[in-house]
């Protein structure tokens, strides 16, 4: 084992970069990434650059073994290489009547939650993917757990409140920084690997206080990959996240066809560290209007003047990505629909 520390990362993390340092510019102060130098320049294999937590390494001393992962439409799909999801609709949602809506007229293998995306606060994921599937959704759910303002005690409490009420995935990453929209104050006791790595040990009956407790299935563990940083520096993370336990990426935002070729290029590169056909889900934004173009690229998204069919067209042709992730832009659930069945339309054209 390495050890490296990057002690004037704002985020604290103990493996870094984390997807906030494109071009190598923190985005909470701009400054130089001390983290993507360092991973960037060095020659070493990421397992000597995973810094795992000590509680995590206390438990797994403890864990006797895995459970078996959840049955799902969206996982089958995945292995055939048409997985479809859609992002529950976070700014349209006003109250329960929009929620039964989904439920009767989403046609997909499952619905994600996002996590205060951008630091606005909205809804609990997994409490949304609960009530889902109280409500009697066959759908799967996939809320994101995010480490950006839960200690460790809420993010074992979280993933254990998905294991224990049914979902079939979880996505856990870092998080954009909380106080982007409000003076929140941020938390970040585990970064995106150490979190995966403490959802595995979670679903296999292993708490942290090192209790174990009897548990007979799982969700699923994704996360996530950012086309938009270089090739070079983007396998050595997945190559962490895959070590601790990652089992499939979701993509952050791709709209243009330089992403997609990143996409390529960065699994090439992985394939210097890791030996395993790791799937990838794309997602994608509909409609991507002109006026959010440059918001997007102030997030550093690459925008291209592809259209969303040419995006499918060129993601189909990568054979490590089994599926969109579709994120329908509206803040009214009425067109959200509309813009939804057309999109879906889109997807099933190409896709299958």
């Amino acid at each position: 084992m390495v050890e490296i520390r990057a002690t004037t990362c704002p985020r604290g993390l103990l493996n870094g970069p984390c997807g906030g340092a494109l071009n190598g510019k923190c985005d909470v102060d701009g400054k130089e990434c001390p983290w993507f130098s360092i991973v960037e320049r060095f020659n070493v294999d990421p397992s000597t650059l995973f810094e795992e937590h000590p509680l995590l390494l206390e438990m797994e001393d403890l864990v006797e073994r895995d459970s078996a992962p959840r049955a799902s439409a969206f996982w089958r799909n995945i292995e055939r290489g048409k997985a479809f999801s859609v992002e529950f609709p976070v700014a349209a949602v006003k109250g329960t009547e929009d929620s039964l809506e989904i439920l009767e007229m989403v046609e997909a293998d499952m619905i994600a939650i996002p996590d205060n995306p951008l630091g606005y606060p909205h809804y609990d994921p997994v409490a949304v993917a609960c009530y889902l599937k109280s409500l009697g959704l066959k759908t799967g759910v996939m809320p994101h757990i995010t480490a950006k303002d839960r200690n460790l005690s809420a993010l074992t409490s979280e993933l254990r409140t998905a294991q224990v009420f049914g979902c079939e995935f979880v996505l856990v990453t870092t998080g954009d920084w909380p106080g982007f929209a409000i003076p929140s104050r941020p938390v970040f006791d585990l970064d995106s690997a150490n979190l995966v790595r403490l959802a595995r040990l979670v679903f296999a009956g292993v708490m942290p206080t090192k209790e174990v407790v009897e548990v007979t299935s799982r969700p699923r563990v994704a996360t996530t990959m950012n086309p938009h940083y270089g090739p070079k520096v983007e396998a050595k993370r997945l190559a962490r996240k895959l070590i601790a336990g990652g089992e499939v990426f979701f993509t952050q935002v791709v709209a243009s066809t330089e992403s997609v070729r990143n996409i390529e290029g960065t699994l090439k590169e992985l394939e210097r560290y890791a030996d395993v056909d790791v799937p990838v889900v794309v997602s994608l934004l509909y409609p991507l209007r002109e006026e959010m173009k440059p918001f997007l690229k102030g997030m550093r998204i690459p925008v291209g003047n592809e259209s969303f069919e040419e995006l499918l067209e060129e993601l189909k042709a990568v054979d490590a990505v089994r599926g969109i992730n579709l994120i329908v832009s509206s803040r009214e659930i009425g067109e959200w629909f509309g813009l939804l069945e057309v999109a879906r339309e889109k997807v099933k054209e190409v896709f299958g």
